[in-house]
């Protein structure tokens, strides 16, 4: 019989928890509100619920794969130009050679070191 009783003071207790900690809507009003609210919103629901519930329910489209792309296929050019890459590159290479000659000054390590380091980690 203690068992049970505290068991029931501990669900008690969890379910005070949960009212106090519960998140609130902005409205200053607690959640014995928030849930009567609720409540009468699932009775009585407003338009864009009614919306919702008629789009829930409708029924479910059974499409092809192949179909869907027929049907959104679009007609014109692909995503990627090879005129327009080639170009791209050209000017990344300008603006390279440009960003080369105006560099006063670039480090680089040297082959004695890079190579004893090569060695070091293999």
């Amino acid at each position: 019989m203690a068992v049970v009783i505290w068991i029931l003071v501990a669900l008690l207790a969890a379910a005070a928890v949960l009212v106090v900690v519960s998140p609130s809507t902005g409205e200053n009003d607690n959640p014995w509100r928030a849930f009567r609210r609720g409540l009468q919103a699932r009775r009585h629901p407003d338009a864009q619920q009614d919306e919702a519930a008629r789009a829930a329910s409708a029924d479910p489209v059974d499409l092809s794969l192949a179909d869907f792309l027929r049907a959104t296929a679009s007609e014109g050019d692909g995503y990627l130009q090879p005129e327009e890459l080639v170009e791209d590159l050209r000017t990344a290479r300008e603006r390279a050679r440009t960003a080369r000659g105006r560099a006063a000054h670039v480090v680089r390590p040297r082959r004695d070191h890079a190579a004893a380091r090569d060695h070091a980690g293999a």
